[in-house]
């Protein structure tokens, strides 16, 4: 398995101060609730109740950052990641990537970001692997020899040479998620958000996949991740920082490197954190 000391020695840890690539500020986000029967039947002209995901978040993450999103099921990181994503909108507060808010200049924010997320549906499933990426290729303004070189080149690095004309239909789990980081590749995003990329699958399958996560993070020191886990193991290998999110609210946010000092271990950092009351303010320039 590829881990860090395999790699560059200079590379590990290594942050570019320039002005952030993501910056989210007093961001807080609510959901309508669907009315049951008895409230549309008693009380019909009553507003909806609504469900507060996100409260108050402020942070920035620079260019090269690679970052641990970490918290209890329904925290809210998915939404989160999704709010940087530009796939939803914040209630309140604003998330900008590479200056560009995801609310009012979406279409460029999202140019920077590529985004994988748990719940993958989008591949159609009587094409090919290869056929798939042709087609989101083409989305992302690729084409002749360009989009099918970079095809292949992404095709070998997730180790689907042997399936790539196999519709998608036959694909297991694990392929699946091998193909969707080739998806997620193909445009070269400076920006990898990643959700729980490595659940449901087993053991080999997970170093599998975050070996061909470093394979690609790792020679671009100036890309930026964002992966939502629950493994620290996973933390470790693939992140230099970590922020902890429960019940909508920013718990912590700090360097592993700085975590790990004293010889606390990620997992005694991660229930200090829960224990902690209130929104972490993480710094802003």
């Amino acid at each position: 398995m590829i881990t860090p000391d395999t790699l560059s020695s200079g590379l590990q840890g290594q942050v570019y101060q320039d002005s952030p690539v993501i910056a989210v500020r007093d961001v807080t986000m609510r959901f309508p609730l669907a009315k049951r029967y008895r409230e549309w039947l008693f009380s019909p002209l009553r507003p909806r109740r609504v469900s507060t995901a996100l409260t108050n978040i402020s942070l920035s993450v620079q260019t090269g950052d690679r970052i641990a999103v970490m918290g209890p099921n329904g925290a809210g990181k998915t939404t989160l990641l999704k709010l940087i994503g530009g796939l939803i909108f914040p209630t309140q507060g604003e998330v900008a990537v590479n200056g560009f808010s995801t609310q009012h200049n979406n279409a460029q924010a999202r140019k920077s970001v590529g985004f994988v997320f748990n719940e993958e549906r989008s591949f159609f499933w009587r094409l090919s692997g290869a056929q798939n990426l042709e087609f989101f290729g083409t989305l992302d303004n690729l084409s002749g020899s360009a989009l099918r070189g970079r095809i292949q080149y992404l095709i070998h690095l997730v180790g689907l040479d042997h399936a790539e004309d196999r519709p998608v239909s036959a694909y297991s789990s694990g392929m699946k998620q091998r193909l969707a980081l080739a998806r997620v590749l193909i445009a070269e995003p400076d920006v990898l958000i990643l959700d729980e990329p490595t659940r449901a699958l087993d053991p080999v399958a997970c170093d599998e996949i975050v070996d061909l996560i470093l394979a690609d993070i790792y020679k671009d020191s100036r890309k930026t991740l964002l992966i939502a886990t629950h493994r620290t193991e996973e933390a470790l290998t693939l992140c230099n920082k970590v922020m902890v999110i429960d019940h909508g609210r920013l718990k912590a946010f700090d360097s592993i490197a700085d975590i790990t000092a004293d010889g606390t271990t990620l997992l005694q950092y991660y229930r200090q954190s829960m224990l902690s009351e209130g929104n972490h303010e993480a710094s802003l320039p």
